[in-house]
């Protein structure tokens, strides 16, 4: 049996996205407050209400959430979404995004994607110790012989993972 890596996520890495969700969710019931029931307005704001809703509950799961990986695969556990579990034995998709926030593409973050028959899961670059958890699934996409896009491939030589040539 392998050595058992647990991250999670910082609090100090999600009280940003923690405070705009409250802040969006609380205005957005404040005025649904006071327009009136059943007029387009209301509507706007309850579509709104709800989204902001969901992005506060996905970085609360987040928050409580614990990612566990070890040489049979990776789980997450302890959010609201569930207990997902990938075997890399059946890991079918790799996929890293770069999210850029300037121009020169030096900000922002990225965020790995792994899926398996049984189960999807999303991890952003804010976990502790994401690059060793991206180089433990990029080897099992490896052996799996997963296809890659460009675009991960791109993503993988940034975060040197890879070398340059294609």
């Amino acid at each position: 049996m392998s050595e058992v890596s647990v991250h999670r996520w910082q609090p100090s890495a999600l009280t940003g996205d923690l405070v705009r969700g409250l802040v969006a969710a609380g205005l957005t019931l404040f005025f649904l407050l006071l327009v009136p029931v059943f007029t387009v307005a209301f509507y706007v704001l309850l579509v709104l209400a709800v989204l902001f809703g969901l992005y506060l509950a996905g970085t609360v799961s987040r928050w409580r959430s614990v990612v566990e990986a070890d040489d049979a695969g990776l789980r997450v556990a302890g959010g609201f979404f569930g207990r997902r579990t990938i075997k890399w034995a059946e890991l079918t998709r790799f996929e890293l995004r770069h999210f850029p926030l300037s121009r020169d593409r030096t900000q922002g973050w990225m965020e790995l994607k792994l899926t398996c028959p049984n189960a999807t899961v999303s991890i952003d670059d804010r976990l502790e110790r994401f690059s060793e958890l991206l180089a433990h699934a990029w080897i099992a996409a490896q052996r799996a012989e997963i296809d890659i896009s460009d675009t991960t491939h791109a993503n993988l030589v940034a975060a040197g993972l890879i070398a340059m040539e294609r």
